[in-house]
């Protein structure tokens, strides 16, 4: 019996995701004593990536009809809005990357799913890490944490209708092992990105 769309995506990304959840930046999320310098630094990072990568996934979708509205799932205004809360700049040469981000284009319907599976995944994760910093920063919705508790009570809604609307698009084996090659590469994306800013803790 060939494996799932789910099961794949899950065994492919196993040894990045754990990576990733172990950064410097994303591994004290769920506990305490976290630096809010981090959590700041974290935001403008994201801030720059999911604005390329969603400018990416709206040239993709463009002109094409798959029954999948992404528009209502944007992260990048969340960043915005949280970024303004604390006053800070992400244009600003503090805050920007110093390295290219390097997003390209989405090419194929293989790649959309695995681009949608990394950050659509992150906004469930999402939904721990919102409860922990509500506690340890005193952050929440509207209040800087945003973000992180994306879509609220319709995460677990939003995460059903991508599943399905991915398991749509990648039926063959083929098709399900290029989307977990494009969801490793935002894992991989996301890392080295992390890596540029959790160096400025440091400076």
């Amino acid at each position: 019996m060939d494996a799932t769309l789910r099961e794949v995506l899950r065994h492919r990304t196993h040894a990045d995701h754990v990576r990733l959840n172990r950064h410097r930046l994303l591994a004290g999320l769920t506990k305490a004593g976290y630096a809010l310098a981090a959590y700041q630094l974290l935001l403008a990072a994201y801030y720059h990536f999911y604005r390329d990568l969603e400018a990416a996934i709206d040239r993709f979708m463009s002109g094409r009809h798959f029954g999948f509205d992404y528009g209502q799932r944007r992260k990048h205004p969340w960043l915005v809005e949280d970024l303004q809360y604390f006053g800070l700049q992400p244009e600003s040469e503090a805050l920007a990357p110093r390295q290219a981000l390097g997003i390209g284009p989405i090419t194929t319907n293989e790649e959309l799913v695995g681009v949608l599976y990394a950050i659509e995944g992150a906004t469930l994760g999402g939904q721990v890490i919102s409860s922990h910093i509500a506690s340890t920063l005193g952050l929440r919705e509207g209040r800087g944490a945003s973000f992180f508790v994306g879509y609220g009570a319709k995460t677990g809604i939003y995460w059903q209708q991508f599943e399905m609307f991915a398991a749509s698009l990648c039926v063959t084996a083929e098709q399900k092992h290029a989307a977990g090659e494009a969801a490793r590469q935002v894992f991989n994306l996301v890392e080295h990105l992390l890596d540029d800013y959790a160096a400025r803790l440091d400076s």
